[in-house]
């Protein structure tokens, strides 16, 4: 799940989608699906200070979600990169296991 500026436009988050979308097949992911769930208010203000230092306090995000099949080498590369872009604003990584009866 990542969550993003609120103030991106269409095409730029039609690019960080497409981007992450092949991180995640060139790490061996398989079945890619995302999910847009638009614009949503944040439980809590988030700051977040960008590369050029300047802080930023957002109220709301454009949550989007991943699901896909992957190794697990490949979820620390795209950790990392989700950490280091400046339109993130926060993302996580669940892994769903099977459930054994």
């Amino acid at each position: 799940m990542a969550v993003l500026r609120p103030d991106l436009s269409e095409d730029q988050r039609l690019a960080l989608t497409q981007k992450y979308e092949e991180l995640l097949v060139a790490g061996g992911g398989m079945y890619v699906e995302v999910f847009n769930r638009g614009v949503i208010p944040l439980a809590y203000s988030i700051k977040k200070k960008n590369k050029d230092g300047e802080s930023n306090t957002y109220l709301d995000g454009i949550y989007l979600l991943f699901t896909y099949f992957t190794k697990p080498e490949s979820m620390a590369v795209l950790e990392e990169t989700l950490r280091a872009d400046d339109d993130v604003i926060r993302s996580s990584s669940f892994k769903v296991r099977k459930r054994t009866y």
